[in-house]
């Protein structure tokens, strides 16, 4: 019986710090106004960075390649785009290189 009390006292528990972490994530953009938005593009992904709900930056293929190809997957899109937003958030240039894409495993 004790052993159902503290599983499910830390299910919840998990759940509570996994709420609390979106809800931060969630504050965070909004203190920018910056945030990162999947988008489907023909055959795959691309994203856009959005500055108080305004389009900043939007790619539609995967950067720093040749060709247009789009991202194969939502969360490829999504880590790419996040990491251009944290360079801007810093003020670095919003560029990726070839060196990156290889370095998060993005597929292309």
């Amino acid at each position: 019986m004790k052993a159902k009390k503290a599983y499910l006292l830390f299910i919840v528990l998990v759940m509570v710090l996994v709420s609390v972490a979106f809800h931060l994530k969630a504050d965070e953009g909004r203190k920018t106004g910056l945030q990162t938005q999947v988008i489907e593009v023909d055959e795959g992904y691309g994203y856009q960075i959005l500055y108080d709900n305004k389009v900043l930056v939007k790619q539609e293929f995967i950067p720093a390649i040749q060709g247009k190809r789009p991202f194969k997957s939502m969360e490829e899109a999504q880590l790419i785009g996040d990491v251009v937003m944290e360079k801007l958030k810093k003020g670095d240039d919003p560029f990726i290189t070839v060196s990156e894409l290889r370095h998060m495993q993005i597929t292309f």
